[in-house]
């Protein structure tokens, strides 16, 4: 049996891993702050594989996560797989002198203390079964930060190092950490945040999305969560060799090395 918590997943990037992993046959257990959101996923997960499930949560709300990984051992026996994926704070994208010290609060609980207290929560199962895998969704605006991201790449950097160090530790427990920092991927939220963004410079929706998307990807196209992002979680959940590094999936968009 192999058993997934994907985060954020009733839309967007983790709806399309959701979806690449009910087709693969794992348990899942999905999550979203939306309790009708919620709803309407499983029911549409659950025409590819019945054993689907859903809790809402706040990936803000340290007791919320509590709440959540209890559901999710008691729901599917256990935890193979944790897929830390977020949401965006509604404040971005904002220059620094934009943010305020609530913002920056607000984005450190979302992108760093969540994936800290999950990790901490499924560790004692992965442990005991010696076997996990432990995913954290990020951006390849880490390797290469943006201005306009502040609060997303200083929050989140910090998910390299903590994969890093965590590898060290639990390797002989057969448990790996990875990152995956993503490019552009259309969903919801990323056309939010251009739509908010065109709004600030006055200009269209199209004209933003042609100059910050389409225009900086080499192989002329925007991801597809489940074809592209699905398929390295797969390869990444079968790996026992690839653990405590960062990976990046962005049709070639950064220039960082």
């Amino acid at each position: 049996m192999k058993r997934a918590l994907i985060t954020a997943s009733t839309e967007g990037i983790g709806k399309g891993i959701a979806k690449a992993l009910a087709k693969q046959s794992f348990s899942l257990v999905i999550t979203s702050r939306s309790e009708e959101k919620v709803k309407k996923t499983v029911e549409e997960l659950r025409v590819i594989n019945p054993s689907i499930w859903g809790k809402t949560s706040d990936m803000t709300n340290l007791k919320s996560l509590e709440e959540l990984v209890s559901f999710s051992i008691d729901k599917l026996g256990g935890i193979d797989l944790l897929v830390v994926n977020t949401g965006n704070p509604s404040k971005e994208p904002s220059l620094f002198e934009e943010t305020t010290d609530e913002d920056w609060e607000y984005s450190v609980k979302l992108y760093l203390l969540s994936a800290v207290k999950l990790t901490k929560l499924v560790l004692p199962k992965m442990k005991e079964q010696r076997f996990g895998r432990i995913i954290y969704l990020s951006s390849w605006t880490v390797k290469e930060p943006q201005d306009i991201f502040v609060l997303a790449d200083v929050s989140r950097a910090p998910l390299i190092q903590l994969a890093k160090i965590l590898s060290k530790d639990y390797g002989k427990y057969n448990i790996t950490f990875n990152v995956i920092l993503m490019g552009s991927f259309n969903t919801p939220g990323a056309r939010r945040g251009i739509e908010r963004l065109a709004k600030a410079r006055k200009k269209s929706f199209e004209e933003v999305w042609k100059e910050e998307v389409l225009d900086r990807i080499p192989l002329g196209r925007i991801g597809d969560p489940e074809k592209d992002l699905g398929k390295l979680i797969l390869f990444l959940y079968d790996s026992d060799y690839i653990t405590g590094t960062s990976i990046l999936i962005d049709g070639g968009n950064t220039r960082a090395v």
